[in-house]
């Protein structure tokens, strides 16, 4: 994998945290090396093999989730194919719904020992302005307690824009990745009546799978590293109702 020095950093302080989070992290990062090792000789695999890294750095969220104590962190479920592989997804629309996809926020991700703390946390500044040669950022503390004004002048309510992630779109949407994702597992794993299993893009696999795992591993540490936040509650709540009504529908 071709990383700068920033994103090794975050691939190294995700792995150095401890618990199920560090583990799942240590495991992600193994999968997605080996899936760029494999991508010549066994490209299928390399692909299933992705797939896996960014399972589990979804398990790593979900083990963050749980150690933060956030309210029914319980209830995701680390073994089911459905709960990790839509997570990836669901932050696609956040991003969206947030306008950080659409360059509307702009947001820069930086490490430092802030309050005094002896350890480097991983943390979010919004760049406001210029004074000479210095630049003046708000760092929101907790870093997912973002601050933003609409064009009418307001607070933007991120809390509000998060559940209406929760729409039949955002479902159908979140769904569909779904059963993407398992049928192509499914593809690069066995043979069909007409032929064997075949992945001719394995570049473009890689890097969407790849891609995906890595910023599970940034929002991993912007949770893992933090106190509670209300941003992050809010998500694991429309998240979970998403994931409610999903398994309606396959109902």
């Amino acid at each position: 994998m071709n990383l700068n020095d920033f994103q090794k950093k975050v691939l190294k302080e995700a792995s150095s945290t401890s618990g199920y989070g560090g583990f799942a992290v240590k495991s992600s990062i193994r999968h997605m090396e080996r899936s760029v090792l494999l991508r010549e000789s066994m490209p299928e695999i390399a692909a299933f093999v992705a797939i896996t890294a960014e399972e589990e750095s979804a398990t790593a969220i979900f083990a963050a989730l749980k150690k933060r104590r956030y309210a029914n962190a319980n209830k995701l479920k680390f073994w089911d194919h459905k709960h990790k592989s839509g997570i990836s997804q669901f932050f696609d629309l956040i991003g969206g719904a947030l306008g950080i996809l659409k360059n509307e926020i702009p947001l820069e991700l930086f490490f430092d020992s802030l309050n005094g703390n002896k350890k480097e946390k991983l943390w979010v500044r919004m760049p406001i302005g210029e004074d000479g040669d210095k630049k003046i950022c708000i760092v929101p503390q907790p870093p997912l307690n973002l601050v933003s004004v609409e064009p009418n002048g307001k607070a933007t309510d991120y809390l509000l824009k998060v559940r209406e992630i929760a729409s039949d779109r955002g479902i159908d949407s979140i769904f569909k990745y779904i059963q993407e994702i398992a049928n192509e597992r499914n593809k690069m794993l066995y043979a069909s009546n007409s032929s064997v299993s075949k992945v001719t893009n394995i570049d473009e696999v890689l890097t969407k799978h790849l891609s995906s795992a890595y910023r599970n591993h940034l929002i991993y540490l912007l949770i893992d590293q933090h106190a509670h936040q209300n941003l992050v509650q809010e998500a694991l709540d429309v998240f979970l109702i998403i994931l409610k009504r999903i398994d309606e529908k396959e109902t």
